[in-house]
C-alpha cells in the first residue's frame, strides 16, 4: 500500500486530518502539525485501486474481558476483495463490524504468515505441592483487667470527607461521545449521521464545543443545511441527533439542550 497511516514524525496513527489537494490528499497530524501528500491507495491482495472508505470502531480489551471503544477510523475497503463487508455496511447504513480486517490491507497474507510460524507451545510441568506448615498451637493473647472506676472515652465518629467535583476532563471527546452512544444505542442509529457531526464539531474536541455561546443555533442551522429536506432518510438523521444528545445529557455530559431547535 503506498500511502502513510502513520505519522513519519511522531507515529500517530488516529489523530489524523485529510485535505483535498488536486488528485492527491494532505495529511496533517493534529498531535505535531507535520503535514505530507498521502499519495495513491492500492489494494494489497489484487493491486486494484477501486477503494472505498467505511468507519469502523477500534476497540481494545484494556482491563481483562472488559471491552472499550478507543474511537473511529476510516477503513479502506477493496471492492472486489472485501465486497461482502462492503456491501453489507452501505445497505444497511452500519460502520463495519470491529473485528473485521480488510483484505485491502493484505488480512489473507497476514493470516498465512501467522499459521507457518505456530509453534505448539510445550506443556507446562506442574511443580509438586509445597509441605504444608505444622499447625501451632493458638495462644490467647493476655486480657487485660480494665478499672471498672474509669469511665470509658466513647469513639468519636470519623470525619467524613466531601465528595470532589467531577473536574473538566472528565468529559469526553466528541469522538469518545458518539462512540459510546453507538456501543449502546437501540436500534439503528444513522451512522453516517454522526460521523458527519463529528467531523463538523471537530473529533478531539471536548463535547462541552456543544454548550459554547451560539452552539446550539451553529447546529440547528448545519443540521437543516443538510437534512432539512424532510424526507424519511432526513427525519432518521435528525432523529439520531436527538438521540445522542439526549443520551449525553442522561450521562452528565451536557448541562443544557442544544439540539432543542431540531425536536
Amino acid at each position: 500500500m503506498a500511502s502513510v497511516t502513520a505519522c513519519p514524525e511522531c507515529g500517530e496513527a488516529e489523530d489524523l486530518r485529510g485535505t483535498p489537494v488536486d488528485d492527491d490528499i494532505r495529511v496533517t497530524c493534529l498531535s505535531c502539525g507535520e503535514q505530507w501528500m498521502r499519495g495513491g491507495l492500492r489494494c494489497v491482495s489484487c493491486s486494484g485501486q477501486d477503494i472505498v472508505h467505511r468507519p469502523q470502531a477500534m476497540t481494545r480489551h484494556s482491563r481483562g474481558t472488559q471491552l472499550s471503544i478507543i474511537g473511529w477510523r476510516e477503513l479502506p475497503l477493496c471492492r472486489t476483495c472485501d465486497a461482502e463487508a462492503l456491501e453489507t455496511s452501505i445497505s444497511q447504513n452500519i460502520p463495519v463490524p470491529s473485528d473485521y480486517v480488510a483484505a485491502c490491507l493484505g488480512a489473507a497474507a497476514s493470516a498465512a504468515r501467522g499459521a507457518e510460524t505456530t509453534i505448539t507451545p510445550a506443556t507446562p510441568t506442574v511443580p509438586p505441592p509445597a509441605p504444608r506448615p505444622e499447625a501451632k498451637p493458638e495462644t490467647k493473647p493476655a486480657e487485660v483487667q480494665s478499672d471498672p472506676r474509669q469511665p470509658r472515652t466513647p469513639a468519636r465518629p470519623r470525619p467524613t470527607r466531601p465528595k470532589a467535583a467531577p473536574s473538566p476532563s472528565t468529559v469526553p471527546t466528541v469522538r469518545q461521545a458518539i462512540a459510546a452512544f453507538m456501543g449502546e444505542a437501540s436500534g439503528r442509529p444513522d451512522a453516517t449521521a454522526l460521523l458527519l457531526l463529528g467531523t463538523h464539531l471537530g473529533s478531539h474536541e471536548r463535547l462541552g464545543v456543544l454548550e459554547r455561546e451560539g452552539a446550539a443555533d451553529r447546529l440547528a442551522d448545519w443540521c437543516q443545511g443538510h437534512w432539512g429536506g424532510g424526507s424519511d432518510r432526513d427525519r432518521r438523521a435528525l432523529g439520531t441527533i436527538c438521540r445522542a444528545v439526549d443520551f449525553w445529557g442522561a450521562r452528565g455530559w451536557l448541562t443544557s439542550d442544544p439540539a432543542a431547535r431540531l425536536r
